[in-house]
């Protein structure tokens, strides 16, 4: 039994596909399968339930595969640790800030820790829906800010911090609808919205209402800028089109038979580690204090 092996198992079981396990370790498919059998010969019992449509853990298997997650995390944190030492801080910091929630106090945290770590390159990403929740879970990114839910603790092991709230209304262009109407009528128009993440519990389910038409779009200033050449109407962030809708450019739209404006926190999150380098701890503190200041408020 090797890392290497374990590491198979956990893309296999990550994935649920051969292929794709394959593809993510840059390894043919056949030597996965190979490599998997022979560590089930080693340890004596059958890892993967192959009688099932999509290849899954049998009981052992879960056990093993839970047990075999605590070995290649401690083995990721050695590698980070390993590095830190090596280069004096990280070589990159990675973060994952949702369009939606952007603002200048955040901004300056992220800046200051820039200014202060100019050694480390930052990586600053965005992109669908969930984006920063997807990546932080993935590894992609370090930390990430975004819209939260309560249910978004149980896709990883997360620790998070509130920093500021998010209110989410149905906004178009001005005069493109009438700005109060029933939820029947709203199916008429052509509706905008962001492309989905591929977390689990995140699907066209989630959309307000489909509308006769649907405009999907991975950036919020492109969506914003459709709505204001009036290609339809949109659930978005009230603060980040206030200045269209006080222009007079967009205009919020009201359903009466049911609710349309929702509010969520705005929160920073990472995964649990027992070790974070001086640029993750720096920019913790950071938002540590932003997130005390907002419950003050």
């Amino acid at each position: 039994m090797n890392l290497v092996q374990l590491k198979m198992l956990d893309a296999i079981v990550r994935t649920q596909s051969l292929s794709k396990a394959a593809s993510e370790l840059h390894k043919s498919q056949p030597a996965l399968t190979l490599a998997i059998k022979k560590l089930e010969t080693e340890i004596g019992f059958a890892l993967l339930d192959r009688n099932q449509y999509r290849l899954a853990l049998t009981e052992k298997g879960r056990l093993f595969h839970r047990e075999a997650q605590l070995l290649l995390n401690a083995q990721s944190h050695l590698t980070q640790l390993a590095n830190e030492l090596a280069l004096g801080n990280e070589a990159n910091f990675k973060i994952c800030y949702e369009q939606l929630c952007h603002a200048p106090k955040y901004n300056d945290i992220i800046c200051d820790a820039f200014t202060q770590y100019q050694s480390t390159e930052f990586s600053v990403s965005s992109g669908k829906r969930f984006a920063a929740l997807e990546q932080v879970n993935k590894a992609q990114a370090d930390l990430g800010i975004g819209p939260w839910f309560d249910l978004f603790h149980a896709t990883g092991d997360l620790e998070s911090m509130p920093i500021g709230k998010l209110d989410i209304g149905l906004v178009c262009a001005n005069n493109l609808m009438p700005k109060q109407l029933n939820y029947q009528q709203l199916q008429h128009y052509s509706c905008l919205a962001m492309f989905e993440s591929e977390m689990s519990f995140d699907s066209e389910r989630l959309s307000y209402a489909k509308g006769s038409a649907i405009m999907k779009i991975d950036d919020i200033a492109t969506l914003k800028s459709f709505l204001v050449s009036g290609a339809g109407w949109a659930m978005i962030s009230l603060a980040h089109c206030q200045t269209e809708i006080d222009s007079g450019l967009l205009q919020r739209v009201e359903i009466l038979d049911r609710e349309h404006t929702f509010s969520a926190q705005i929160r920073v999150f990472r995964q649990y580690s027992v070790h974070h380098g001086p640029v993750a701890r720096a920019i913790w503190q950071g938002f540590k204090q932003a997130s005390e200041q907002f419950l003050n408020e």
